[in-house]
């Protein structure tokens, strides 16, 4: 039987919010947005990781909600 490894530590705060640390990244992915029902949408975001992969099922009332923002990067690579 193989030794468990740690995907992903994730962190409640104020019962409010999350916080997850996913060490060596290899690729992020979302799906596109799905109409569930009237003012219903769902995504799918997938985190992928030398470590396992970590997917997280996103709701919203709009699909525009699922827009990804990417910072512009002032470090060349």
């Amino acid at each position: 039987m193989e030794k468990a490894k740690p995907v992903a530590s994730v962190c409640f705060l104020d019962n409010r919010s999350i916080s997850m640390d996913i060490e060596s990244v290899i690729g992020i992915d979302i799906g596109t947005p799905m109409r569930l029902d009237e003012g219903e949408w769902f995504c799918e975001l997938i985190i992928r990781s030398t470590n396992g992969t970590v997917a997280l099922q996103l709701l919203a009332d709009n699909s525009e909600r699922f827009t990804v923002r990417v910072p512009e990067s002032p470090y060349d690579e």
